[in-house]
């Protein structure tokens, strides 16, 4: 499981969260297709508590789990703004190997900073493309959110379904960069991903931003070429995409 520098996660998160910000301040009330149901009020009271609970993770003595806070219906986008910047400032400020709890490998910081770059460039895309146009994602952040899906995601994702699958294969092949994945979906919700070349059952083809977007559910399938057992795709979107 290879991570970025952390100057490039503290970027993201740097450049997303006053973009999702912004997006809050144009609409509160947009609907979010990418999240339904959900509002843009949602999206940033969801990420806002969350950045506050992962920098209390980071801050906590080490394996000491963090109370989640819910976000106050009044004064909402300036109380976010400051949950943002006590996550930089507590990511910047803390040993990326000082051991944390997590619920993800590693145990330290370098999960937080991982973690909450690509959950914060996600749902600023996800506010953006609400009120207007889309955040863009940064080729190899994308490319790192791919690889922390089918390595982390995914597994967690299958094993509230055990049985669902019977060791199919999905090939994901980023188009700008030369990097593949070849993800197998085993019947007790364990996963196996090779990196490389390989036949799958299943192949999509797509940039790192709109591969990482189509795992996600967040594009259709227009955006993606698209190989092998179309039933796949179907099974794909309805139980692991989230």
């Amino acid at each position: 499981m290879d991570h970025l520098e952390p100057a490039a996660y503290l970027d993201t998160i740097a450049t997303a969260a006053p973009a999702l910000l912004e997006a809050g301040r144009q609409s509160l009330v947009a609907p979010v297709p990418s999240c339904p149901g959900w509002v843009v009020r949602d999206v940033v009271a969801h990420l806002a508590s969350v950045h506050r609970w992962a920098a209390t993770a980071v801050t906590n003595p080490p394996g000491e789990r963090p109370d989640f806070t819910e976000a106050p219906s009044d004064g909402l986008l300036e109380w976010a703004g400051q949950q943002a910047q006590l996550l930089l400032d507590a990511l910047r400020t803390t040993d990326p190997d000082k051991d944390v709890w997590t619920f993800g490998p590693p145990r330290s910081v370098r999960f937080w900073l991982r973690r909450q770059a690509h959950e914060t460039a996600m749902h600023a895309w996800d506010a953006t493309a609400a009120v207007g146009t889309p955040i863009a994602f940064d080729a190899t952040m994308a490319a790192d959110g791919v690889a922390e899906f089918v390595e982390m995601w995914l597994p967690r994702g299958l094993k509230r379904k055990p049985g669902s699958w019977a060791g199919e294969t999905v090939h994901l092949h980023r188009t700008d960069g030369d990097v593949e994945w070849l993800v197998r979906l085993g019947p007790d919700g364990d996963t196996e991903v090779e990196r490389g070349h390989a036949k799958g059952d299943l192949a999509v083809r797509a940039s790192a931003a709109d591969l990482l977007l189509w795992m996600t559910n967040r594009i259709d399938d227009g955006r993606v070429e698209i190989f092998g057992d179309p039933t796949l795709v179907a099974r794909w979107r309805a139980e692991i995409a989230f």
